[in-house]
């Protein structure tokens, strides 16, 4: 299902697809490709709250921006949202910010591996790379015919480190980064630029509100360490990134001159133990 805000597009651009949107990143990088001129698509399993951030996002910033239900564990769906994304005109860009809200990672205990469900792994891997994979699948003919677009996948400290007690979010997010580095390598010699984003820190609410959101399923919106045992927020004395600097970063990528292309680099507030 896709919902139509904001005013008519003028075509100029591209569009600009965020996949996993919720009150923190996701909303945050929709917003700044919106600023920046570009039709937006944002996509994520509630679509009542979607709505209400496509409204808002089209009214700050005059820019039409569609909202479309996807649920990331089920690839019929992915497929049909994509059907959707798609009819709207070329995608330029595909912003993948989705993970599984498994119960060890939301409240950051441990979870033993003889305990984790079958199903429970499964799902975790099909909203972490299975979907991911079958977004990019969608875009990536459209962005080879057109000799240009931007994929970039969001990614945590757990994309690089095995963490006891975390199988399901590891597991996935190790197989994004090879994803990620996979299909920079063999697109970008027809003007793709994939990068992987790794988010290693807490990601709070915009410095605008300074209001905890909790809730939100279907976003990356803050990363684990369990060295640190971090939340949401600013907890335990931890700086909170702002998400709307942290979408700079993302625009930044995407305007990114050829000649030097990241594929990969990571992100953390000041105050971080290495």
């Amino acid at each position: 299902m896709m919902r139509n805000v904001g005013s008519s597009s003028s075509g100029s651009k591209g569009i600009a697809a965020v996949v996993g949107v919720g009150p923190k990143l996701g909303r945050s990088v929709a917003r700044k490709f919106a600023h920046e001129g570009y039709t937006v698509a944002i996509l994520a399993r509630d679509l009542g709250r979607l709505s209400r951030v496509a409204e808002e996002i089209a009214r700050e910033e005059k820019a039409q921006v569609f909202a479309i239900r996807i649920d990331c564990a089920d690839p019929r769906s992915v497929r049909e949202a994509f059907e959707g994304v798609l009819s709207l005109g070329f995608v330029e860009v595909l912003v993948y910010n989705a993970y599984h809200s498994s119960s060890s990672y939301t409240s950051h205990h441990p979870t033993s591996f003889t305990h984790i469900p079958f199903q429970s792994f499964h799902t975790s891997l099909s909203v972490s790379v299975f979907a991911a994979f079958l977004c990019a699948q969608q875009v990536i003919p459209g962005m080879m015919e057109k000799g240009k677009g931007t994929i970039l996948f969001t990614g945590c400290s757990a994309s690089l480190n095995g963490v006891a007690g975390f199988s399901e979010l590891c597991c996935g997010k190790f197989a994004l980064r090879a994803l990620s580095q996979c299909l920079a390598r063999e697109y970008q010699a027809f003007g793709i630029h994939v990068a992987h984003v790794i988010i290693d820190g807490v990601v709070g609410p915009p410095r605008e509100t300074n209001i905890p959101q909790r809730g939100v399923v279907a976003e990356q919106s803050y990363n684990f360490r369990s060295e640190d045992g971090e939340g949401e927020g600013e907890s335990s004395g931890v700086m909170g990134m702002d998400p709307d600097v942290l979408a700079q970063t993302y625009w930044s990528l995407h305007v990114q001159d050829r000649r030097a292309w990241t594929q990969e680099l990571d992100i953390r507030p000041s105050n971080t133990r290495f």
